[in-house]
């Protein structure tokens, strides 16, 4: 994932203009983490909403799996944000009846229509990513806050 150069600004044209992202340069390898830490109004859910997505930028150029997201069309933005975006929500909103890694395969399952083995794998993969494996197969009630998240 690349970003080059992203300005957002909310209210272009008015008065009440305000740009909240200046020039924002990152890079990302594949497999890298990294975290987005600030204080309250300083952008960072603005800047993971360009990265997941869900927002364009008001300027810059946005680059996922060395595609340049910009000029996608819905469609292709929608299998893009399945297939190489991965959002970890402040409040989880797990299925109970459901265990980690049934979870996991949720935005999966929507996007194929039917659960397959590779897609367990995959979760289980991810699962075993973020040092869940021994938990993978509780029920989402039985994960501590943390652990959901």
């Amino acid at each position: 994932m690349q970003l080059a150069g992203i300005h957002k600004s909310y209210g272009t044209g008015t008065a009440h203009e305000t740009e909240v992202l200046h020039g924002i340069d990152l890079t990302l390898a594949r497999g890298e983490f990294a975290a987005l830490i600030g204080p309250s109004g300083s952008g960072k859910s603005t800047l993971l909403n360009i990265i997941g997505l869900l927002d364009k930028p008001s300027a810059g150029k946005l680059f996922l799996t060395g595609q340049e997201a910009e000029n996608l069309p819905d469609k292709a933005l929608t299998r893009l944000r399945g297939d190489a975006i991965g959002f970890v929500f402040q409040f989880h909103n797990l299925l109970p009846a459901f265990t980690a890694v049934e979870n996991v395969m949720l935005p999966l399952l929507a996007a194929r229509g039917r659960p397959d083995s590779a897609m367990r794998t995959r979760a289980e993969d991810l699962i075993q990513k973020v040092g869940l494996k021994p938990w993978g197969h509780h029920l989402a009630n039985d994960l501590s806050g943390g652990q959901q998240q």
